[in-house]
């Protein structure tokens, strides 16, 4: 791999205490616990999640994001931009769902939700960034916390605002493909310890699939040298070890595409995936 990719998934991971994206909300728990702990992870055969045939759609397609250049200073200039940003996304990712016979349809929209606000699934809390709701299949964006007022700030604020959108447009290829589905019975059907490593399994993953767009987009969007080191997002706190965290970010980087996104295979809390 080279450096460069090692330097973003990197910088990717930095953040991720910071601030915590949620998980979909459509499919977010409230399980009553039934039965006794589980003390071992066994992945359980499903072709909705480990034998999706999204794994095998090849790289993810590089093309050219026009988005705005006004500061991101107001609520319309950040969700113009958060929008814009989408729908670059939406062009990347529809040539890969499609070869391998997935219906596309693009995010339907990028709502201002902040702190306190109605979603389509349910009330933003502070500590969430934004999420992907499966019923409105739209993004919604809490905002206020991604203002940038300063000029020489706003390269960062961009690549922020950027990660975050791909994190959750990760959520949105889930749901196209199935592995939402899949993911939300193996949750459901887990015993209640092993419930958290479903719901990091399904982050990691959407995690993945937005380092997989960095890694095949890293020409078109220029990232290298000091743009490249600007490059964060407000990130998802997993329960599993932090190394097992990045390893994911490098693996969709590197190939560019879903290939090694597998997540279902591996125990949450393994550090080593090799």
């Amino acid at each position: 791999m080279r450096h460069t990719a090692i330097l973003l998934v990197a910088l990717l991971l930095a953040g991720c205490a910071q601030q915590q994206a949620a998980p979909t909300p459509s499919q977010s728990p409230s399980p009553s616990p039934v039965g006794s702990p589980t003390t071992a992870y066994v992945p359980l055969p499903d072709p909705s999640l480990m034998g999706n045939s999204l794994y095998k759609a090849g790289q993810v397609d590089a093309v050219r994001c026009t988005t705005p250049t006004a500061r991101l200073a107001t609520k319309q200039a950040i969700i113009r931009y958060a929008t814009a940003f989408v729908r670059c996304l939406d062009r990347a990712w529809a040539p890969v769902l499609q070869r391998v016979h997935f219906s596309f349809s693009p995010v339907v929209a990028v709502y201002s939700a902040p702190t306190g606000s109605k979603s389509g699934c349910g009330v933003m809390e502070s500590k969430v960034a934004a999420l992907y709701c499966d019923e409105t299949r739209s993004i919604y964006f809490n905002w206020p916390r991604y203002i940038v007022k300063e000029a020489q700030d706003q390269e960062g604020g961009r690549a922020s605002v950027q990660y975050l959108m791909a994190h959750e447009y990760g959520h949105h290829v889930q749901q196209l493909t199935g592995l939402t589905s899949g993911y939300a019975q193996k949750y459901w059907a887990a015993e209640p310890d092993a419930q958290r490593g479903e719901q990091d399994r399904h982050e990691m993953q959407a995690h993945c699939f937005a380092a997989a767009f960095f890694g095949a987009n890293r020409e078109t969007l220029r990232l290298k040298g000091e743009r490249l080191a600007q490059f964060g997002h407000p990130g998802y706190t997993p329960s599993g070890s932090a190394d097992h965290f990045l390893d994911w970010l490098k693996r969709g980087f590197a190939v560019r595409g879903p290939r090694d996104c597998n997540t279902w295979t591996k125990p949450a809390a393994a550090s080593n995936l090799s």
